[in-house]
């Protein structure tokens, strides 16, 4: 039997899964990827037309926080350090998630850097935004990615774009 609640949870789980598809979708074939042997270098994609930036990803997050009454973030070297790094591996893997390639989860990237936290948050995303501005449209058209970004707790951040790939860690310090 169809009910109004049944119909709500089909609406509300395909307006879940959209942005999810999205996220997840194919990788495009024939990415280049060119690196050093650190392996920080950026990895670009044929046809991205607009790179995404670090400073322009934090500055539209600032605005967005400001537009809900929180304070601004604050950039943290070992945060942006560990994004940076998942970023990378994210567009050499063609991988969209809080798993690294080597199986590595946040709070693992955060140790490795030595960042000492209370609570911390991560969001990620590409391919297929191709900006700035579509990394943060894309993260507020998420409640839950949008619910991390406005917790008016976090105070450091750092960012790390590779490509069409985007991460942004999110930190209360100890």
């Amino acid at each position: 039997m169809r009910t109004k609640s049944n119909r709500i949870r089909r609406v509300c789980v395909a307006a879940c899964a959209a942005p999810l598809l999205v996220l997840t979708g194919a990788a495009g074939a024939g990415a280049v990827a060119a690196t050093t042997p650190t392996g920080t270098a950026p990895f670009t994609r044929p046809g991205v037309s607009e790179q995404s930036s670090a400073s322009e990803i934090l500055s539209l997050v600032n605005k967005e926080r400001a537009d809900a009454g929180c304070p601004a973030l604050k950039e943290n070297a070992k945060l942006t350090q560990a994004a940076q790094t998942h970023a990378n591996d994210m567009a050499a893997h063609h991988l969209t998630g809080h798993t690294g390639s080597d199986g590595s989860n946040e709070e693992t990237r955060l140790e490795r850097v030595g960042y000492n936290w209370r609570s911390w948050g991560e969001n990620v995303s590409g391919p297929g935004y191709h900006s700035s501005k579509a990394h943060v449209d894309g993260w507020l058209g998420s409640a839950a990615h949008k619910r991390t970004m406005l917790n008016c707790s976090f105070t450091e951040t750092g960012v790390g774009t590779s490509g069409d790939y985007a991460v942004q860690l999110f930190g209360i310090p100890m």
